[in-house]
């Protein structure tokens, strides 16, 4: 295991318990569930700027022993769908809270 790797797994126990922590009590399946799908469609949509980047030589890679999917390294793309997970969840329960409290008060 690389020290890459072991970073990527003490990030996704973080991501992971900080996520359902701060994921709205109410519809906290519901919110997990678009932040994982918003963060693969970043994943996705980000590859190419790795693809492109280590083929053009911009970032290199010379000790890395890992998998890799078309010469770009698969930690890099769990870490961009950790990052993105986390901050769609962030973002999707601060946006909730707020559309509360701007909401009518029923009577």
């Amino acid at each position: 295991m690389t020290r890459y790797t072991l970073y990527n797994l003490v990030l996704a126990v973080f991501v992971l318990i900080v996520s359902s922590c701060v994921a709205a009590f109410g519809d906290r399946k519901r919110n997990l569930l678009i932040s994982a799908r918003a963060a693969l469609l970043i994943t996705l949509l980000l590859y190419p700027w790795d693809f492109f980047a280590v083929r053009m030589g911009v970032w290199i890679y010379p000790n890395y022993d890992g998998l890799r999917i078309y010469g770009v390294p698969f930690n890099d793309s769990v870490f961009i769908w950790l990052c993105s997970f986390l901050a769609c969840v962030i973002l999707i329960t601060l946006d909730r809270r707020h559309a509360e409290s701007k909401s009518h008060p029923k009577h």
